[in-house]
């Protein structure tokens, strides 16, 4: 009966468990992200935390895709891959790396905000 329970509770209340490093973390009610930017992506459906200093992978995008500072972007260029970035205001010095793992170079289109420069290095 406490399976079924507890299958229940992750059901209608998410994951209960989380790991570190491979060992169990005690439950908590909040997560506290302390140094990093917490934004609301509503348009791709996600919550975008940046931590200065940590580099994100995303998934291998194969369409269209906006970049988060500090991202490493992984692309899968078959067919036309379009990256676009976010704007400069708020995010300087931040970096962003678009690396090709299948496909073709030309394939991959870089786009930034209206009045704004892509420097391309290597």
């Amino acid at each position: 009966m406490s399976r079924v329970l507890n299958w229940i509770d992750t059901l209608f209340f998410g994951v209960r468990r989380i790991f570190a490093a491979g060992v169990e973390l005690p439950e908590r009610p909040v997560l506290n992200f302390v140094g990093a930017v917490v934004t609301d992506n509503p348009a791709e459906n996600r919550t975008d935390v940046f931590i200065p200093g940590v580099w994100l992978i995303s998934p291998v995008v194969t369409g269209t895709y906006t970049a988060r500072p500090g991202e490493l972007v992984r692309v899968n260029a078959h067919d036309g891959v379009s990256i676009r970035l976010p704007p400069a205001a708020g995010n300087v010095g931040a970096e962003i790396v678009v690396k090709e793992v299948a496909g073709v170079e030309e394939a991959i289109e870089v786009l930034a905000s209206t009045g704004q420069q892509v420097a391309r290095d290597g």
